[in-house]
């Protein structure tokens, strides 16, 4: 048994996530009984990039969050980029948005990663110079220029108002390491101190991947993601109920989500499992569905490895063996016996040692894996 760590459990590092949703959660960890959080789209988009994290960083302008607190609010616009001239306008762009709004913004938080080396530099644009680049802009109706071109057109005086108004609410951040801060901030109501590192960890990252999650659904249906404290709350407590030293079933639906198969990658299509899923005659999508299950279970697999509890991994393992050689035998004795009938009646069968459905079917995908033992290797269509 191979029980190298790897670090395709995400336990030693956030940073596969979005930066713009890892500040959106950091500033969740901060939220009190009645405050709630908004992750805000600014224009029609569909996420269907196989890289979510690198598609909202780099269409960062688009996005924006806000926290609430009774009456008033606090914008929080994200940078994980340097900052040149175009995205200082932009970023003004949607807080002169909210100032012409009906919300009461008490602060403009502009956050960067300290990386990029940005200054404090946003106001060094006049008003009266962006006021003409706002005028003098012929743009499409629906882009963030025409939007605000719309709302102060000849109106200086209202524009520099608004603009000074956000001068003057205005916060710098230049952060160094969001993933600590988010550590470290949810440390009690994750119950840190009673749970190991591992376990910490594995509630944190399926913490993020749940919000990431539930902002792409509402991406895709084109409308704001809100999340009040007594939700976050009621999410923490889920997680809590699902990830303990002792047991690990993290959310297969979101995971889902999250996690994405890209079938024209040459890797994928020369990998084992992925030839015997064609074997099976299987629709692409339910050969993606399958890999998914794979990727899934892996996770579980490398938390069990790295908790030390090989014998949890052995044991799922071999009963899946178990159960594709009794398929095997079965098929074979009643004439039955066709790759699609020894993945289906493999997967149908009980492995009281996985802890859901997704858990064990995807053992039967990964011990069709070449780097398998000869002795755990499973075949749904036989090799000359």
């Amino acid at each position: 048994m191979d029980i190298k760590k790897n670090n395709d459990s995400g336990i030693q590092s956030l940073s596969g996530f979005a930066y713009q949703i890892r500040v959106f959660v950091y500033y969740m960890s901060k939220m009190v009984s009645n405050m709630q959080i908004e992750f805000e789209t600014l224009e029609d988009v569909v996420v269907k990039n196989p890289d979510i994290g690198a598609f909202i960083d780099k269409n960062s302008d688009i996005f924006r969050s806000l926290i609430k607190k009774e009456n008033s609010y606090d914008a929080i616009q994200v940078k994980k980029t340097f900052i040149d001239n175009t995205s200082k306008q932009k970023i003004l762009y949607n807080w002169l948005l909210l100032e012409a709004s009906d919300a009461n913004i008490i602060k403009y938080i502009l956050f960067t990663d300290n990386a990029y080396n940005n200054l404090n530099s946003l106001f060094d644009i006049a008003f009266d110079e962006l006021f003409v680049i706002v005028n003098n802009s012929n743009k499409k109706a629906n882009s963030l220029v025409s939007k605000v071109k719309k709302i102060y057109e000849n109106d200086l005086d209202k524009f520099s108002k608004a603009y000074n108004q956000i001068k003057a609410k205005y916060l710098f951040v230049s952060e160094e390491s969001i993933d600590n801060k988010i550590m470290n901030g949810f440390a009690v109501i994750f119950h840190k101190e009673g749970i190991s590192e591992l376990t910490y960890a594995l509630r944190i990252k399926e913490f993020i991947q749940i919000i990431t999650y539930e902002i792409l659904i509402k991406i895709d249906k084109k409308s704001p993601y809100i999340c009040t404290y007594k939700n976050m709350v009621q999410k923490v407590e889920d997680i809590c109920d699902r990830i303990k030293d002792n047991y690990f079933e993290p959310d297969y639906t979101v995971f889902r989500k999250i996690n994405k198969i890209n079938l024209s990658d040459q890797i994928i299509i020369n990998s084992r499992e992925y030839k015997q899923l064609s074997a099976c005659n299987l629709m692409l999508k339910r050969i993606e569905e399958h890999l998914i299950y794979q990727q899934y279970y892996k996770s579980v697999r490398y938390r069990y490895l790295e908790d030390n509890k090989v014998s949890v991994v052995e044991n799922i393992e071999r009963t899946t063996y178990d159960n594709f050689c009794d398929a095997k035998e079965y098929l074979e004795q009643n004439n039955k016996d066709t790759p699609i009938n020894r993945l289906s009646r493999t997967k149908d069968k009980d492995n009281c040692y996985a802890s859901n459905n997704q858990t064990r079917y995807g053992s039967c995908i990964h011990l069709t894996m070449e780097s398998i033992e000869d002795d755990l290797k499973i075949s749904w269509e036989d090799e000359a």
